[in-house]
């Protein structure tokens, strides 16, 4: 039987958050784009507007210059993550206090920057192409198929909860799945009442009221319950659980993903794991940029003897505008 992994990367949400290249020009106009958004609220809520835009009182003006914080670490870096990696590398005090805000930031701004963007359709048309419904009521992937991302967004759970009776099947059957691995962690938050989840939820004012709430506990050392789920994939050894789901792959696809040298360490033990049972290996990627892609894949082999025996199995997929589903997709 196949048993098939996805390997997302940020190109895989592109139509609904910001990549590498245009990330800051996205956070220098957020406000911008926030308002506009709050313009059409209804009049009762007027004055919560008033209070929240621009940013109303301490803790929303505190997210607020988190969030241009985010503009200038992207404007003097090649990535948020890497300047991230430089605080987790440097590990003092301030190094450390500063990755907690900028986890503590980016979770939130990606939180309000997802409910102001419609979802990335090709999530929608994956999910419909390839979930089932067994009568419980519960929509699930089919067995052996593997979702693996480096994304933080919740570009997945967004999608999926369409496909739900009840939002809190997605935290308890989707989230919870072992076939979902987040190398990266996620901006979503479950409140430990389990009374809500912020992750998934379109767009109001109180959803913003929520954000600016969620990060004010974020950084507020009183309150250690409340901590964010990014957790970056470079910071602890790739768990038991997670080596267990990806052995036996037979045909891996690699979606919206460069395969950076940035995150060689971790793709390499991830390829290694596949690498016995490895059949098929598709790059789905534009034209252009398909032998670069190819070439950073085969580097995770140190003999050539071993790259001449891998090459023949990877394949480009062409077209961006949809997820590729393999032939040999489990029914």
């Amino acid at each position: 039987m196949s048993k098939i992994t996805y390997l997302l990367g940020s190109g895989a949400s592109c139509n609904a958050l910001p990549l590498v290249n245009n990330f800051k020009d996205r956070l220098n106009s957020f406000n911008k784009r926030l308002l506009k958004n709050l313009r059409p609220q209804p009049p009762n809520d007027m004055e919560a507007y008033r209070q929240l835009f621009p940013f109303g009182g301490k803790n929303g003006k505190n997210l607020q210059e988190s969030i241009l914080w985010l503009k200038d670490i992207a404007d003097k870096h090649a990535s948020i993550d890497t300047y991230a990696k430089k605080l987790f590398i440097k590990k003092d005090n301030e190094a450390l206090k500063d990755l907690h805000k900028l986890k503590s930031a980016l979770s939130c701004y990606l939180l309000l920057e997802q409910a102001l963007e419609m979802t990335d359709k090709r999530y929608d048309n994956f999910f419909a192409s390839i979930l089932t419904n067994d009568g419980s009521g519960i929509p699930k992937l089919p067995e052996g198929v593997n979702i693996i991302t480096w994304n933080y967004d919740t570009q997945l759970e967004k999608s999926y909860e369409g496909y739900c009776s009840h939002p809190e099947i997605v935290f308890e059957k989707f989230l919870q799945s072992k076939n979902i691995i987040r190398l990266n962690g996620s901006c979503g938050f479950k409140y430990a009442d389990e009374t809500k989840y912020l992750g998934y939820t379109e767009f109001s004012i109180s959803f913003l009221q929520s954000v600016i709430e969620l990060y004010t506990k974020f950084i507020n050392p009183s309150e250690p319950k409340f901590q964010p789920n990014i957790s970056f994939a470079w910071e602890s050894a790739i768990d038991e659980k997670i080596i267990k789901e990806l052995e036996g792959t037979t045909t891996l696809i690699i979606v919206g993903y460069s395969l950076p040298y940035f995150n060689r360490d971790v793709d390499k033990v991830i390829v290694h794991l596949m690498h016995r049972t490895l059949e098929k290996i598709f790059i789905q990627v534009k034209e252009n940029e398909y032998e670069s892609h190819k070439e950073r894949f085969l580097t995770f082999y140190d003999h050539i003897s071993i790259k001449n025996f891998m090459e023949p199995k990877i394949n480009m997929v062409s077209g961006t505008d949809l997820f590729y589903i393999p032939d040999d997709m489990p029914r």
